[in-house]
């Protein structure tokens, strides 16, 4: 009875020996692949794009389905111009967990970045039924419905994200925009002013009003307006276009 007893002892001690092995391995596999994917994000705030995915790509060939770096990856890859791949990792993100928000938000900003509009919209209607005073999902609904030309629709969802934002200035700018775009001046000058009086430097909101007096038939305020755009605008586009305009409303 002893030797039995002994002999259970042992296979137990080799079984608990064995286990604690096993753990040990699968601590130090889930530590090397956090430390990846942390290593990976640090990369990616520090704007090495390539080193950041290097990384993730490392950490996801240890661990396929960690959705920590399969989102930073996402992340990764829009900040390249690699929208297609960055949509498939926030799908796969999605799948993992269907209430990742931030996987799903994203994938919404990206189908925008890949002219998908009508799934961008579907995505960010999703966000404001369940989010409903979510800035962002307006602001982007709002984009999406500009982008598909239906001005009026993005006027109310700018509108919204104006209304539970007030300071956030391409809100204002933005609903100026698709007002200017419907016709209705009265209106885009107004959000026009919102946006500058938030921002006094926004070389794009003097250009809009610039468009604005254009329109109203007031050359020379229109030419004031784009002479200040020039001055601030840091884009060489823009500052081009406006020296363009600026010449043809001549002395």
């Amino acid at each position: 009875m002893r030797r039995l007893l002994l002999a259970a002892l042992a296979t137990c001690g080799i079984a608990l020996a064995t286990l604690g092995v096993a753990s040990a391995d699968g601590f130090f596999h889930r530590l090397h692949v956090d430390s990846l994917v942390s290593d990976g994000i640090t990369d990616y705030h520090s704007g090495d794009y390539q080193a950041s995915l290097g990384k993730l790509n490392d950490a996801l060939s240890l661990s396929t389905d960690n959705i920590d770096a399969l989102y930073d990856r996402g992340l990764v890859y829009y900040a390249l111009g690699n929208y297609s791949a960055a949509a498939d990792d926030f799908r796969h993100c999605l799948k993992l967990n269907p209430d990742f928000v931030p996987a799903l938000f994203n994938l919404g900003v990206t189908e925008i970045a890949l002219n998908e509009l009508d799934d961008a919209k579907t995505i960010f209607q999703q966000i404001i039924v369940a989010h409903p005073s979510s800035v962002r999902a307006h602001f982007d609904m709002g984009l999406s419905n500009y982008m598909a030309g239906q001005t009026d629709k993005a006027v109310d969802q700018f509108a919204v994200a104006s209304l539970l934002h007030p300071q956030y200035v391409q809100a204002h700018y933005d609903k100026a925009l698709a007002e200017y775009r419907t016709g209705n001046l009265v209106a885009a000058d107004v959000d026009t002013n919102a946006a500058l009086k938030l921002n006094s430097d926004y070389a794009k909101a003097y250009f809009l009003r610039g468009a604005i007096r254009l329109r109203q038939g007031d050359d020379a305020a229109a030419k004031t307006a784009f002479e200040t755009a020039a001055k601030l605008a840091t884009d060489p586009v823009l500052k081009s276009l406006c020296a363009q305009i600026i010449a043809q409303l001549g002395a």
